[in-house]
């Protein structure tokens, strides 16, 4: 039987580093939440042992480097799994935007054969798996918005994490995650990243990347200004970019915002919704959609 699970993007609310272990990991404070543009994984077991992963667009050279692919070939080496599966990823999160779409995507087929091939894992085993994969998964497995802390391993629940009105730009220029966290020196986490900007709606949002990734892509400032021009009250990068957000009092104001700037930039890819704080999973397993 073939199921079909939505994999969700992610945005951060703020992004501090704060520190650097020894073997050149960066520590990080994050409130990471979910935001409305998806993936989409349809999963169906397989009598044979092999892993056959379909991606539409592809967003890696081969099949065999996809991080849905990886995940489940982990979960069934780590498991002893005798069964296969046919995967079937269709892609519509930006690849290297900060949004965490390969993350998600990875986690939900975890989630997804955890429960098909009967193995009942519990979470925390599952997150240790993911963790090898890439620092976001853990969230994505968490099952909701969460205080993010260690390097990426350390997850505390945000239930009083704020329901936003964002519209999010994608720049159509992908940022590789490990290039802007090298431009972190030493010295800006020893003196000290910008400090004491005002709360938004009872948020402070920072970005500690964001000042290495506009030196890397001047075209953040300039969607970060499109936003602003059109009545966002704050903006900020997600991640390691290079997708920016724009937060707005209500949604009939960012919805003129997002085709405002669709018009502007027909290369770019703008999606306007409402973060949410609880992942989608459960209730399409309980669906059996």
């Amino acid at each position: 039987m073939m199921r079909r699970f939505s994999a969700p993007a992610k945005v951060n609310l703020y992004l501090r580093i704060v520190g650097r272990r020894g073997d050149g990991y960066h520590l990080l404070e994050s409130g990471m939440t979910f935001f409305p543009w998806f993936d989409s994984l349809e999963v169906q077991c397989a009598g044979e042992e092999g892993i056959a992963l379909v991606c539409r667009p592809e967003v890696t050279a081969s099949s065999a480097d996809n991080l849905v692919y990886r995940a489940a070939r982990m979960l069934q080496s780590e498991a002893g799994v005798v069964q296969g599966a046919r995967l079937c990823l269709t892609k519509a999160i930006p690849h290297g935007a900060g949004l965490g779409g390969g993350s998600s995507d990875a986690a939900t087929v975890l989630l997804a054969l955890n429960r098909m091939w009967g193995l009942d894992w519990p979470i925390g085993r599952l997150c240790e798996l993911g963790l090898k994969l890439g620092a976001d998964i853990p969230f994505f497995l968490g099952g909701g918005s969460a205080r993010v802390g260690g390097v990426g391993d350390l997850l505390t629940p945000y239930p009083e994490c704020p329901q936003l009105e964002l519209v999010v730009v994608y720049p159509n220029l992908a940022l590789a995650t490990a290039s802007v966290y090298r431009g972190v020196t030493p010295q800006m986490i020893a003196t000290g990243f910008q400090r004491g900007l005002e709360p938004v709606q009872g948020l402070v949002f920072q970005n500690d990347l964001e000042q290495v990734a506009r030196g890397v892509a001047p075209v953040i400032d300039t969607a970060c200004a499109i936003l602003r021009r059109l009545g966002a009250s704050v903006t900020l990068m997600s991640g390691s970019g290079s997708a920016v957000f724009g937060v707005f009092d209500h949604a009939t104001q960012a919805l003129r915002a997002s085709q405002a700037i669709a018009e502007e930039h027909s290369t770019w890819k703008v999606q306007q919704g409402r973060t949410f704080n609880v992942h989608p999973f459960d209730l399409e397993w309980q669906s059996g959609i």
